[in-house]
């Protein structure tokens, strides 16, 4: 048998010539396998999307009602530490809480400004928050916030008690 020249990749040695000589055949995926996983990963994301798509409204309305009373909580430490009142307004008319808040002075000077929300409706509460020097509502009566979302059923109520502390939960409005 004669010895040809013909090497397989990664070998030192020189293989026989003859119908014998099998060159390996190169790796990769065939058309079938390749479609059989585009299917079965089409499938699974379509199981799968409609969940995530609530999973990520669920989380802006957490996120909305958290950000909610982390505003309240500014509001009512500012007015403790200045010793005036200070007040939580909305920025625009229509729906105000959704376009937007600010935490301003009695004078007009804004401490702090909250951008407007999306994909999120904030329904209930007054039409603004004033805290007293002691850290009280002014109006003497508690506010509760709702936060939803058409595209899931979570809720969140933000309820500020009369001594001025806010606080979430997911039932209650």
């Amino acid at each position: 048998m004669a010895i040809c020249p013909l090497t397989i990749p990664g070998r030192k040695r020189l293989l026989p010539c003859g119908d014998a000589v099998k060159i390996p055949r190169t790796h990769g995926f065939t058309l079938i396998e390749l479609v059989t996983v585009i299917a079965v990963m089409s499938i699974l994301l379509s199981i799968a999307l409609p969940a995530f798509r609530e999973m990520v409204a669920s989380q802006k309305v957490k996120s909305t009602a958290s950000t909610l009373q982390t505003s309240l909580l500014l509001t009512r430490s500012e007015a403790l530490k200045r010793n005036t009142n200070v007040t939580l307004a909305p920025t625009t008319t229509g729906n105000p809480w959704n376009g937007g808040w600010s935490v301003q002075l009695t004078d007009g000077t804004v401490l702090s400004t909250y951008s407007p929300v999306t994909a999120v409706n904030i329904t209930g509460g007054p039409t603004s928050v004033v805290f007293q020097n002691t850290g009280r509502v002014v109006s003497g009566i508690g506010a509760i916030f709702k936060v939803s979302s058409t595209d899931t059923t979570a809720i969140r109520c933000v309820m500020l008690s009369l001594t001025g502390m806010p606080a979430v939960t997911t039932s209650g409005c």
